[in-house]
């Protein structure tokens, strides 16, 4: 690729941030309301380990955790995977989460759960006083499904090259690859949302819904619509959930041989209780061993802007023929200021 061919594709990619934020800024009319009047408010915590150290910018990826930003990014998987998590929150708190997308012939199923819970909460009566000890609990169900086009049957099981892929798998490349200009994913996902706070109970059904554009050079957009409707009831009154805007470009960079990668993602998010906001992230996959991460986010929240991880390959110890075609650990941190620091620690697979 000559150096004007470079100037090209950035100032392309520029331009496409640029036009989202836009897009963004000129709809944020449509979600509009008033700070913290949401419901299910824990389905915006950092969960999957890679997401949560680029600051959460994520919706032009494509991996199981797209079923957490934009279900489409599902459907240009070629490949089986599982990614699970364990989050360290602040304050004693605990989150799991688990995810896996099933590639077959006609499209891509994904299925995500996740359960945070508070432990002990020491209970008060309108007095003040101690009369014991309650807890709550918060979980949800994701289904998915997503297809691409233009799509090939005698691909699955194999990498893609059009697209940004992992480096830290054995799962052959697509030899007889038809070159194609473009491909373009749609998804979709039913999600149900539980929640329990001491012996009250609330829950809801609700969707997301997505589209993912591949063009040449490994530029990805794209754009999703989360917890597009439902509200839930705690005593008499309803709340919306929290129902969020994305936008997403993504792009990987190579040094000579491949030595490092660089990938570079940023979003423009507009959610319904907040403003809208930007963030970036910055993947380096180093020797196709190592990878270091770094996030940041505009919005004005508690703790820091800044998040980061690390990951570290570990196919270098699958045999090639194996079931397992890839296997990756990693680790985020994210800060709360005054309320403290939370840990990450994840694991994926490929087959």
């Amino acid at each position: 690729m000559t150096k004007s061919d470079n100037h090209n594709l950035i100032g392309f990619f520029l331009k496409h941030i640029f036009a989202l934020s836009v897009f963004l800024c000129f709809n944020g009319n449509l979600f509009a309301s008033s700070v913290g009047t949401t419901a299910a408010n824990f389905l915006k915590i950092p969960i999957a380990v890679v997401p949560a150290a680029l600051g959460q910018s994520y919706t032009a990826m494509i991996s199981p955790d797209s079923i957490l930003f934009n279900p489409a990014g599902l459907g240009l998987l070629t490949y089986s995977s599982f990614s699970g998590s364990h989050n360290q929150y602040i304050c004693g708190i605990n989150q799991e989460y688990i995810s896996a997308a099933y590639r077959f012939k006609f499209g891509t199923i994904g299925l995500a759960y996740s359960t945070l819970s508070s432990g002990d909460i020491t209970a008060y009566d309108k007095n003040d006083m101690i009369i014991g000890n309650t807890s709550s609990s918060h979980r949800f169900v994701t289904l998915s499904y997503a297809q691409s086009f233009p799509h090939f049957r005698q691909d699955i099981g194999k990498l893609d090259p059009m697209v940004i892929t992992p480096g830290w798998t054995k799962v052959d490349i697509i030899k007889d690859y038809r070159p194609k200009s473009y491909r373009v994913s749609f998804g979709g996902s039913v999600k149900y949302i539980d929640e329990k706070l001491d012996n009250l109970s609330s829950s809801a059904y609700t969707f997301d819904l997505g589209v993912l554009l591949v063009l040449p050079h490994h530029l990805q957009l794209g754009a999703s619509v989360l917890n597009v409707s439902g509200s839930q009831n705690f005593y008499s009154d309803d709340s919306s959930l929290p129902r969020t805007l994305r936008a997403g470009i993504a792009k990987d960079f190579h040094t000579l041989n491949d030595i490092m990668v660089f990938t570079v993602i940023s979003d423009a998010v507009k959610e319904l209780d907040y403003d809208y906001y930007h963030s970036i992230g910055i993947d380096m996959d180093i020797l196709r061993l190592f990878q270091v991460r770094m996030g940041y986010r505009t919005k004005k929240d508690i703790g820091s802007k800044v998040s980061g991880g690390i990951g570290m390959n570990l196919d270098r110890f699958t045999e090639k023929g194996n079931f397992i075609k890839g296997v990756r650990i990693d680790y985020a941190y994210v800060g709360y200021g005054d309320l403290g620091s939370t840990h990450r620690f994840g694991l994926q697979l490929i087959w």
